[in-house]
């Protein structure tokens, strides 16, 4: 069975969440603190997380990063108050593969844990890519295909279309974008570089629903690949 460790120092919060995974199929693992939950990834990994970002004794940035630099193929969702951009924006940062904003409905809460092991599950059967809709995308070779064929994107691209497949489905917020790839603040000029760069990724690789993926602005927040291949 799927274990899942469930950091979170709410009592109510954590009989709650807990029930919901376990009547999921899930096995859940309640931890109430931070140092306690390090102890307990270190002795023995769970399949997935899911942590409260606000914790009482460490940071949940602090976990999420110390598991990255140890676990890194580790799925976590963090769940929090936060509705900032900016705090969203960290978790993801941080190494995050998911949030929820607090409470979390249930149907989208199981879904979200599901989408999360169902990638994980193909990431380690095929390590090293990424499929969505017509398109491989090969992490270390750092290139895109589209039926056999590589599309010729500039490094810049590639980078943009690895960050926004890695969470598919989810909106990747343009101050994320430019950090990763770029490495600075969303500048006045960057951010216009972006804007080319998505039109760039667009007409190279003919997204559509056709071909299985679809790239969407979100207005005034960020950028979304959607994967159709299961519509």
């Amino acid at each position: 069975m799927v274990l899942i460790y469930l950091i979170e120092d709410d009592e109510v919060q954590a009989r709650c969440y807990a029930a919901i995974l376990q009547h999921a199929g899930y096995s859940v693992r309640v931890l109430p603190d931070g140092e306690r939950a390090l102890r307990e990834i270190q002795r023995a990994a769970p399949d997935l997380i899911v942590l409260d970002r606000r914790l009482p004794d460490i940071d949940g940035l602090e976990i999420i990063a110390w598991v990255r630099e140890r676990c890194a193929p580790l799925p976590i969702l963090v769940l929090t108050n936060a509705v900032l951009e900016t705090d969203l924006v960290e978790a993801l940062e941080a190494g995050a593969d998911d949030y929820l904003i607090k409470p979390p409905r249930e149907r989208e809460f199981v879904a979200r844990v599901n989408a999360l092991r169902r990638r994980a599950s193909i990431s380690k059967q095929f390590e090293g890519t990424i499929e969505i809709g017509g398109y491989r995308i090969a992490t270390v070779e750092r290139a895109v295909y589209l039926a056999g064929e590589r599309i010729p994107l500039s490094p810049k691209e590639y980078e943009i279309v690895e960050l926004l497949a890695r969470h598919v489905g989810q909106v990747v917020p343009r101050k994320t974008i430019i950090s990763r790839v770029w490495g600075r603040a969303a500048e006045e000029e960057v951010s216009r570089s972006l804007d080319t760069h998505i039109y760039r990724i667009r007409r190279k690789m003919n997204l559509s629903r056709r071909n299985g993926a679809m790239l969407r602005v979100i207005y005034t927040h960020g950028f979304r690949l959607d994967d159709f291949s299961h519509v």
